[in-house]
């Protein structure tokens, strides 16, 4: 007979549904009055008692924040007047356990969570970028829908989903979706290098109600 294997079923977002309705229910009924001009969702990783969803929220970061997004819209945890979902909203975090030097990043860290602590030495303008577009059939007028758009990438279909025709689209500005953006550039602190090392710097993307907080000279800690 073959070997029986046991597999065992865990029900993630149902496990991040009871820590959201123990640990984080005031923030969440704040949310509910006050979206969409407050609209991220702050943990605090110290908070995360479970360590198997805290080591997975380190390794896989896009995964959990999926799954918290759905714990949050599967079981309406955020009630908005209107009964819509709360599309816009944004899940941070801070406190990460362990913070880690510009220098010392490695390919490893791709994916993961990481925590760098640096001097702000430049900011871009805050400019808002495209994430989702609706484009209208020149052929038939009727409108897509929304093409996700990737990042440093403008994304358009050859051809029109409804009538089938490789035809010009046109851009609907009014039924596309931007986010604020802005460039940032970090530096390592000087009383962490060592003898002659100059200090190495990272570029990162900060997004939405993330732009305009911060001014070169700043020290920030930024998770990604």
């Amino acid at each position: 007979m073959p070997e029986e294997v046991t597999v065992e079923v865990t029900d993630v977002v149902g496990e991040w549904t009871k820590f959201l309705k123990k640990q984080y229910r005031r923030e969440l009924a704040e949310l509910s009055r006050e979206y969409p001009h407050n609209r991220s969702l702050i943990i605090d990783y110290r908070t995360i008692l479970n360590n198997r969803l805290a080591f997975e929220l380190l390794r896989s970061p896009g995964k959990v924040i999926g799954d918290i997004r759905d714990a949050i819209l599967q079981n309406r945890l955020i009630k908005l007047k209107d009964g819509q979902e709360p599309e816009l909203l944004n899940i941070r975090f801070i406190n990460l356990p362990q913070r880690t030097n510009v220098r010392d990043i490695r390919a490893e860290q791709i994916n993961t969570f990481v925590a760098i602590e640096g001097i702000l030495r430049k900011t871009t303008e805050v400019r808002p970028r495209i994430v989702s577009a609706v484009f209208r059939c020149r052929s038939c007028g009727k409108l897509t829908d929304p093409v996700i758009q990737s990042y440093g990438k403008f994304d358009e279909p050859d051809f029109c989903p409804n009538c089938e025709r490789k035809t010009r689209l046109d851009l609907v500005m009014n039924r596309c979706r931007f986010v604020d953006t802005q460039k940032l550039r970090i530096q390592e602190s000087p009383e962490g290098l060592r003898g002659g090392e100059q200090p190495q710097t990272l570029d990162v993307d900060a997004t939405d109600d993330l732009t305009g907080q911060v001014a070169p000279g700043d020290r920030v800690v930024v998770n990604g």
